[in-house]
């Protein structure tokens, strides 16, 4: 699947890049030709260095070493193109990445095939999906007015909403889809808006967008 490497925003300011391969592909030979062709290893390797003391990092030359280094890749890549110079990426205390010493908010997803890098301007955070996703089991985890809402709105679309609204608050889901209730939804434009309330009372709107058979959410606020 051919996707290009900035991939398309429905909110100003923010940039998200990407990174894709097949289901055949050699990921860890992947990532490799990632940060030789954007000039990002010795980046990339800095942070990895940063985690490399801790029982969660990433194995280096593993699978999912590859996956993490192509989302810092793909961030290092998306705060070049909004003028960030120097980029540090860290972990927040929550395990959340975030840019050191920097106001910009930044996200990573990833999914079967493809590895998003947002950064913008406060707090964001997105999640992504492939189309086609089986979400048999996903309907039945969802809330009984939510059940409603995939008349007109996919279940994916409904998860990848949630993952964006806590991933920017820095938490995640924690495991629990249902603390992170749809309260709100607008369906008219090319990128429908979906409320997600927070444990802190906050809402949080996601807009989702599909594009190369995939659904992404792109949560954003400013803290107030």
């Amino acid at each position: 699947m051919m996707v290009p490497s900035q991939w398309p925003c429905p909110i100003d300011d923010i940039v998200i890049w990407s990174y894709a391969f097949d289901d055949g592909d050699d990921v860890v030979e992947r990532a490799h030709e990632v940060l030789a062709d954007g000039g990002l290893a010795e980046g990339v390797t800095a942070d990895w260095e940063q985690l490399s003391g801790g029982a969660d990092a990433p194995p280096l030359g593993s699978p999912r070493w590859a996956e993490w280094a192509m989302g810092r890749g793909a961030v290092r890549q998306a705060a070049t193109a909004v003028g960030l110079t120097d980029v540090r990426v860290e972990r927040s205390l929550t395990g959340a990445p975030v840019i050191a010493d920097s106001a910009w908010g930044v996200s990573i997803a990833h999914t079967s095939g493809l590895v998003l890098g947002a950064v913008g301007p406060g707090r964001i955070g997105v999640d992504v999906e492939r189309a086609d996703r089986d979400v048999t089991r996903l309907v039945r985890a969802l809330l009984p007015d939510e059940r409603e809402l995939t008349v007109s709105l996919s279940a994916i679309s409904i998860m990848v909403a949630k993952e964006a609204a806590a991933k920017a608050t820095g938490q995640g889901l924690e495991g629990s889809l249902a603390r992170w209730p749809v309260v709100d939804v607008e369906l008219s434009g090319s990128a429908p808006r979906i409320g997600v309330a927070s444990a802190a009372a906050r809402v949080i709107d996601v807009r989702i967008y599909e594009h190369c058979g995939y659904v992404t959410g792109l949560a954003s606020y400013h803290d107030d």
